[in-house]
């Protein structure tokens, strides 16, 4: 079976005990908060600013998000989680946005600290380390393989762990839950959130890959660094997954306009979770929200060439 050789393969390549995929990075996500087993209305710490997965997922598990706002580097401010922490907080969600790395060091320090688990959302960094450790391998790591990310297939995702309870748990839920005799007595709630063997062909053949595309998406990188305007740039990213730039708010949304009209693919930075269904607090005071107006990004697939990459920077360029 082609899911049980990728996630054999992943484990490795993440460097945790287990790797248990499903047909989504979404559904990962849920498949580890399920998996946990915890009380309804739980608190979860969540990032104000994430893809909108992040945090429907706690939702669609029957627990509370609570958010902390980002950094100038779009990353959790690690520095506000403590006072967000309650009696009923239960865990850390974090999302390694856009290929930067979020200080893990001072994650799992308030997770020991308060006895958290710890979730990570590795959708937008396969391939990133803090200092020499995967993302994915603290506690409960979850992965994306959608189409656009550097590790891909059509779609799929995956939990990886050191946890043999939360691998046994989320290995019966993702398959709706049949147990161990399939006999058809379910005795937990289960998902339909199986990997197809054609997904997971495509998966691994990617993950064969993945030096090469993380190489490839560096020097790219390394292009936009050299040929853009200084005053638009970023914080460095760990990898690369897109390359965000940050412009004035009032011409972000006409940039974007711009270069998908020249055939380039560029596309708007997440909002605020206060400011989604089913959420809807207030959101405009938030760093999160400052920044989701000013930020958008400039794709990094490996196959765009140096002369792909001097036509999208002399675009931008000429129009800010």
């Amino acid at each position: 079976m082609k899911f049980l050789e990728l996630e054999e393969d992943f484990k490795n390549y993440v460097g945790t005990n287990y790797c248990i995929t499903c047909n989504t990075g979404t559904s990962s996500l849920h498949l580890a908060l399920e998996a946990l087993k915890l009380p309804p209305d739980s608190e979860i710490i969540v990032p104000e600013f994430t893809m909108i997965a992040t945090a429907w997922a706690v939702h669609y598990a029957r627990l509370s998000p609570v958010f902390v706002d980002c950094t100038d580097d779009l990353l959790i401010n690690v520095d506000l989680i403590e006072e967000k922490i309650s009696s009923n907080t239960k865990a850390i969600m974090v999302t390694h946005v856009y290929g930067r790395i979020v200080n893990m060091d001072h994650v799992i320090d308030l997770a020991k600290k308060y006895n958290l688990r710890v979730i990570e959302d590795c959708a937008e960094a396969h391939g990133g380390y803090f200092k020499n450790t995967h993302v994915g391998s603290y506690d409960i790591g979850c992965f994306s393989f959608y189409r656009n990310k550097i590790v891909c297939g059509e779609e799929g995702g995956a939990i990886t762990t050191n946890d043999k309870r939360i691998n046994l748990i989320a290995r019966d839920m993702k398959s709706m839950s049949f147990g161990e005799e399939h006999n058809f007595q379910h005795d937990q709630l289960g998902f339909n959130y199986r990997m197809t063997n054609s997904q997971a062909c495509l998966i691994i053949k990617s993950l064969n890959q993945v030096k090469d595309n993380l190489q490839k998406r560096q020097k790219i990188s390394e292009l936009y660094d050299s040929l853009l305007s200084r005053e638009i740039l970023m914080p460095k990213r760990n990898v690369v997954w897109v390359y965000d730039i940050k412009v004035n708010a009032s011409i972000k949304n006409k940039l974007v306009s711009f270069l998908n009209e020249n055939n380039i693919q560029a596309r708007h930075s997440f909002k605020p979770m206060s400011a989604q269904y089913p959420f809807n607090t207030k959101y405009k005071h938030l760093n999160a929200y400052k920044l989701s107006t000013q930020v958008c990004y400039l794709p990094a697939d490996p196959s765009l060439t140096e002369t792909n990459i001097d036509n999208i920077c002399k675009l931008v360029n000429s129009f800010i």
